[in-house]
């Protein structure tokens, strides 16, 4: 499932409960101000309230989209390779595991698993909530970047992981509108949600599917052969299928001696024209791009350290030589879309 779709949902669930908890006091003071100082009544104040609270979540998406652009930028920075990519995305997915633990409150130790924001950011926060002038819901919607909550930590760190500037300024967009609708009905209906212990377990299995698709981004880019995905294709496949995908198709080899792979790229990941390839021989990989709008765009091979930027149409070359027998996995930079050649003797 697409990591942004899964930052959504995260939101529309135990994203804006667990916000709401952390910022909605805030908020509230906030529209209480602003109707009160402009002495409005009846059904005026209640328009009010209502443009307070979309300044304030407009300022808020805006503030969270700058900063999962940043977060992601900082990840591509601290990315080494893709194998330290790969732990950075399995240390995120345990956070988050713990996180959903904490939600259910499955144990009083996962009551650890959040970050507690520094005390200065509250006071400014509580400053700016009792400010009347219009430009306060803004502000207040704004700086709520210092005052994240839990859930908000926990995508944080998976944005980081993307490596993507833009795929993580997507992520914490997707989580800040999955959020919205909670704060925009701020009050009852929230209560009487949360008094169903359904929707909290609810909440946190998607909190742990986002959770377990990070995990597994993560071992596919420790070179690892044991993802969701390819666990999934080899339990699906047939008798004749998976006796085929043991044998596979044997590289050729043209007149320079090198192992010829052609690979097509798109958006749900790759396809090759041989899977078999002959240890200690040279490959030339050609990668051919089709509309791939994914993070697919960015092709690794774990194992030799290889990373490479394809455009969204076009191709581009990756010259290699295996250097021991057994699987070769590749992938994307976030592990999502993998695969692996058979290296053989």
């Amino acid at each position: 499932m697409n990591t942004v779709w899964l930052a959504f949902l995260t939101g529309l669930t135990t994203g804006g409960i667990s916000c709401l908890a952390v910022q909605g006091g805030l908020l509230a003071s906030s529209v209480s101000q602003t109707t009160e100082a402009g002495l409005i009544e009846g059904s005026q104040k209640k328009s009010v309230s209502f443009g307070v609270i979309g300044m304030f979540l407009g300022a808020k998406l805006v503030a969270h989209v700058i900063l999962g652009f940043l977060l992601g930028m900082l990840g591509s920075t601290l990315v080494l390779s893709p194998m330290v990519m790969g732990f950075v995305q399995i240390v995120a997915g345990l956070f988050m595991l713990a996180t959903a633990a904490r939600i259910i409150d499955l144990h009083p130790i996962f009551r650890y698993a959040v970050i507690t924001p520094p005390r200065w950011a509250y006071r400014l926060l509580r400053g700016i909530s009792r400010d009347e002038s219009s430009f306060a819901p803004l502000a207040l919607g704004f700086f709520t970047i210092f005052m994240p909550c839990g859930i908000t930590q926990a995508t944080m760190l998976v944005a980081v992981a993307s490596g993507s500037p833009w795929l993580g300024a997507g992520i914490m967009g997707a989580f800040v509108l999955g959020t919205s609708p909670v704060f925009v009905l701020l009050g009852t209906a929230v209560l009487t949600l949360l008094k169903r212990k359904i929707f909290t377990y609810v909440a946190s299995g998607i909190v742990a599917l986002f959770a377990l698709v990070s995990i597994s981004g993560g071992v596919g880019l420790t070179g690892s052969f044991f993802t969701i995905g390819t666990l999934y294709r080899a339990a699906t496949m047939s008798v004749d299928e998976l006796a085929l995908a043991r044998q596979g198709v044997v590289a050729g080899v043209a007149s320079d001696g090198m192992q010829q792979v052609v690979m097509n790229v798109r958006s749900n990941g790759y396809s090759a024209d041989a899977t078999t390839l002959k240890v200690g021989v040279p490959v030339r990989l050609r990668l051919i791009a089709d509309n791939a709008q994914s993070c697919a765009r960015a092709f690794t091979i774990p194992g030799l350290g290889i990373s490479k930027i394809l455009p969204v149409n076009g191709q581009e070359e990756i010259v290699f030589t295996p250097q021991k027998s057994g699987p070769l996995t590749f992938a994307c930079s976030m592990g999502m879309y993998t695969g692996s050649f058979n290296v053989i003797p």
